[in-house]
């Protein structure tokens, strides 16, 4: 098991926001998993996509309020709120709406091998 405390773990600042790479560290291969922190007011340049890479997203608030928008409609978002954005080729942005605000963020491509993890749950 491999753990990583985010308060701790140190961030790369890029024009894209504050990033805590969490793959390596987490010894994480099938799927890219980072942090990243966000104050408000901050100016980054993380309108996207992901129609070249073909990935689905998810994103987590762990910290502070986001407001996160996908094809033009913005939802606000708070600590254990859940986005998944399935269309890689939706276009998404988020921002930070309160100080010392942390998303995780995890990406991949969709394949066969994982198609319907976790449908296995039953009531």
């Amino acid at each position: 098991m491999n753990v990583v405390d985010l308060t701790a773990h140190p961030t790369i600042a890029t024009s894209e926001g504050r990033w805590q790479p969490l793959n390596t560290p987490l010894g994480l291969t099938a799927f890219g998993a980072n942090a990243i922190e966000l104050d408000p007011g901050e100016e980054i340049d993380i309108e996207h996509s992901e129609t070249d890479s073909g990935q689905q997203e998810l994103f987590c608030v762990i910290a502070g309020r986001m407001a996160v928008t996908v094809n033009g409609k913005t939802v606000e978002a708070g600590p254990g709120t859940v986005i998944g954005i399935p269309d890689a080729g939706a276009v998404r942005s988020y921002r930070a709406l309160e100080a010392g605000t942390r998303m995780l963020c995890i990406g991949g491509v969709p394949t066969a091998e994982n198609a319907g993890f976790g449908e296995w749950i039953t009531t």
